[in-house]
């Protein structure tokens, strides 16, 4: 990187050349710049990479400009730049300027000579403009005697820094690169040092016997056993087909066909160093039971959750688990897109795991210590001992239990839903004129906007097709009943698609019911995400999204409960921003859309309808997500003079909002996080950056995180509590679901009342705020039909 201060980039460019070419190099400029012609000469050439790689010699410059290189700056000085602020000569174009300089020579005799020029307005602007030009000139020109000297050994390829390169891999998530990249960095400065090789590490042991010796031996040294085990999915060759699942982090089950047969593979890694890895059938995996649910016997894990789901195929409940590797990473960065143990330790340690589980042992301990320091150091402890760790149980809990589903009412809705894409398919048809596949985006674009002429968005799609997104289709709906219909069909095969007929596919034959998988460590702000199926992104807003909720049912005999938070986000924004009209409103129990329809929009309660009603919900959360003129303005349809004027008004009257999130902005600016209110943090960092589009993508997280963060939080304490006492209470009933702010539970209809109380008081309860927490409680045959 070479630079001079006080110059600018195309000095620092022009001086290369001219001392590259002084020492007979051939130069090539890369550059679509015109600015650049100016150089050219025997030596030195520009190749534009946007015109095919065209090599500009001095002959292809004057066919281009028409002009001689050295004449470029003339001609650029009367035509002048406002991108570059670079005034010129007014009322000189391109042509004008050519055939001036082709006369004249250059800017100076051209000045020198401006009584000659024969047209008029050429000539009162040379001689209204003289210095005007001249300065141009001097603008344009570039300057190749900056304060630099070329030596072009050193820039000759080297080696890379290793070192640097991993951390920026590490920093930018390249993860496949990383990998890649591990064997060249010095292990030496790795802080995993263990020098042995995998083999080396591990101490087999035959069988549970041996296993409670080692433990002993460890106590008595006054080492607690911190087991851990980890591995990828694997599959070993037999004669016989074999199923082996190899589980990530503490154990691992396997169990070999035909007779079925369990056994357990368990790695320990020991605070010295020492390992094992001890493979048990089921018989002798019981008789750890006692050493695996005892809490006074700390334990570390790369993935709690996953291992507590495989010792319970044992009949274990692990318990003492202290340290879990993802949750620790997690809470340092969420924002990584994972947090698995291989990750961790190619992050951490620049080690690319062998799959050995002694190996995986030692690793997780290593991790473990290192992250618990760092945790704490970063004041994360609270959130980790009384949030994350706490709800590893009950989610794992959650996941055996799964939900029911009513396979009758999906095969209807998969008849209906077949029948009625079929009725939208023939429409589109029928307005198109032709018959085509409606879910190839490429026919679909050649239909719409070249066979039926409608608008041609400016975006575009995968092969630079245009673009027939929702949201170019969204725009046209409004006046294109084709891209209404194309819609309602893509909505329709989507849920046929995603849920309606996955989901039997998906049910377990053991259980017959659904079992997703909650991750803990997946979004950046704090949210549980679900997986295989995601059952957190059943739409709610449509009839037909509605239609599928309906499907999902209680045990028999049992009734499906649901809990709600009741405008958690706003609530929240009440409390932190302490605005008057906002804690009055919660307070009181007015509604708060009707609160901003009166205030923003000027009606009064008695005149509002329910339009207006919704424009002023679609503010409120609005403002909640950082949202822009623009895109407000897209949402209700208005000009965005208009969503300016809301958003403005809104901020008036909500004054403490306004200050709430200035507060915000600056704090994240400063230091590049936020946090919720128990800490969890998140890092922003591109809230100071030069790119409009990403700083005000940044501003908008940083406003959104504290409030999306927190209301993830507590419902997370809430569903430590509920499951807390429903324990201790002995109560059959279960917790199934979390989608964002509401819970699911499979209810004992003589447990209605109790579970009812149980769950409003502790989710109301989950914090003290400055406004109350509302939860809503319905209670029905199904996810949809609740009173």
């Amino acid at each position: 990187m070479l630079q001079a201060e006080g110059f600018e980039a195309d000095d620092v460019i022009g001086t290369l050349s001219r001392q590259a070419a002084e020492q007979q190099h051939k130069v090539y400029i890369v550059s679509s710049d015109k600015d650049m012609m100016q150089l050219v000469n025997e030596h030195v050439c520009v190749l534009n990479p946007t015109k095919d790689n065209l090599i500009c010699d001095a002959s292809k410059v004057e066919e281009l400009i028409g002009v001689r290189p050295e004449q470029v700056v003339d001609v650029m000085a009367l035509r002048g730049d406002s991108i570059d602020n670079v005034p010129g000569a007014p009322g000189i174009g391109e042509k004008g300027s050519v055939d001036l300089i082709k006369q004249f020579g250059s800017v100076e005799e051209l000045i020198a000579h401006a009584d000659e020029v024969q047209k008029k307005t050429y000539r009162e602007s040379l001689q209204n403009n003289a210095d005007v030009i001249r300065e141009s000139k001097k603008l344009v020109t570039i300057d190749q005697f900056a304060p630099l000297e070329l030596n072009v050994e050193e820039m000759r390829a080297q080696e890379p820094d290793y070192e640097a390169t991993r951390d920026l891999y590490n920093e930018l998530e390249f993860t496949t690169l990383l990998k890649d990249f591990v064997r060249e960095v010095d292990p030496a400065k790795s802080e995993y040092r263990d020098a042995r090789e995998p083999e080396e590490l591990i101490t087999y042991l035959r069988d549970a016997a041996e296993f409670a010796l080692f433990v002993a031996e460890s106590d008595a040294a006054g080492q607690k056993v911190m087991a851990a085990a980890a591995g990828e999915e694997v599959a070993e060759p037999a004669e016989e087909p074999a199923k082996v699942e190899q589980y990530s982090l503490l154990a691992a089950a396997e169990e070999q066909e035909p007779k079925r047969e369990k056994y357990l593979t368990l790695a320990v890694s020991r605070a010295d160093g020492e390992a094992l890895t001890v493979r048990l059938d089921e018989a002798s995996a019981g008789r750890l039971k006692s050493l695996l649910e005892d809490e006074s016997v700390a334990k570390q894990s790369g993935d709690a959750k996953t291992a507590m789901r495989v010792f319970e195929r044992f009949g274990i409940e692990l318990r003492g688990v202290r340290d879990d590797v993802s949750l620790y990473s997690y809470l340092l960065n969420p924002t990584y897109s994972s947090h698995t143990l291989g990750e961790a330790a190619l992050r951490r340690f620049n080690l690319k795991l062998s799959g050995n589980p002694a190996e995986a042992a030692d690793v997780t301990g290593r991790l473990a210590r290192a992250y618990r320091k760092e945790v704490a150091d970063a004041g994360l402890m609270m959130v980790y001992d009384t949030i994350d760790l706490p709800l590893v149980p009950v989610i794992a809990k959650m996941e055996r239990a799964g939900v029911a589903v009513n396979l009758n009412e999906l095969s209807r809705l998969s008849e209906f839903l077949d029948t009625e894409s079929k009725k939208v398919a023939e429409r589109v048809y029928e307005l198109a004129g032709e018959r085509f596949n409606i879910n190839s985006p490429k026919k679909l674009g050649e239909v719409l906007f070249e066979r039926m002429g409608l608008p041609k968005p400016m975006k575009y799609g995968k092969g630079r097709v245009v673009s027939t997104a929702a949201d170019v289709l969204d725009e046209l709906a409004e006046t294109h009943e084709v891209a209404r219909l194309v819609l309602e069909y893509r909505g329709h095969m989507k849920l046929k698609g995603t849920y309606v007929d996955a989901l039997p596919t998906l049910v377990d034959r053991v259980t017959g019911r659904v079992h997703t998988t909650f991750r803990q460590a997946a979004t950046a702000t704090g949210r549980l995400s679900s997986i295989d199926p995601n059952l957190q992104n059943i739409p709610i807003k449509t009839e037909l999204g509605r239609e599928i909720r309906a499907a999902f049912v209680a045990k028999a005999g049992n009734v499906l409960m649901a809990a709600d938070y009741s405008q958690i986000e706003l609530r929240l924004l009440a409390h932190f921003s302490q605005d008057p009209l906002l804690l009055d409103a919660y307070r009181t129990g007015k509604d708060i859309h009707t609160l901003t329809a009166c205030e923003v929009f000027g009606y009064t309660p008695e005149t509002l309808d329910s339009t207006t009603r919704n424009r002023a919900k679609a503010v409120n959360f609005g403002i909640v997500y950082g949202i822009s003129p623009f895109g407000l303005a897209a949402q209700l349809g208005i000009d965005q003079k208009t969503a300016r004027e809301y958003i403005e008004k809104y901020f008036e009257r909500y004054s403490g909002v306004r200050a709430y999130i200035e507060r915000v902005l600056q704090e994240t600016r400063q230091g590049q996080t936020v946090k919720t209110m128990f800490g969890r943090t998140r890092p922003i960092p591109d809230i100071n950056s030069k790119n409009s589009n990403m700083r005000g993508f940044a501003e908008r997280t940083a406003v959104n995180t504290p409030l999306q963060g927190t209301a993830a939080d507590l419902i997370k304490i809430a569903m430590i509590a509920i499951d807390r006492e429903m324990r201790e209470r002995k109560l059959n009933s279960v917790m199934t679901l979390q989608v964002h702010d509401e819970l699911v539970f499979d209810v004992e209809l003589d447990e209605v009342e109790e579970m009812k109380e149980l769950v409003q008081r502790n989710m109301e309860g989950a914090a003290e705020l400055s406004v109350p927490l509302d939860v809503d409680v319905g209670v029905g045959p199904n996810w949809r039909d609740m009173e």
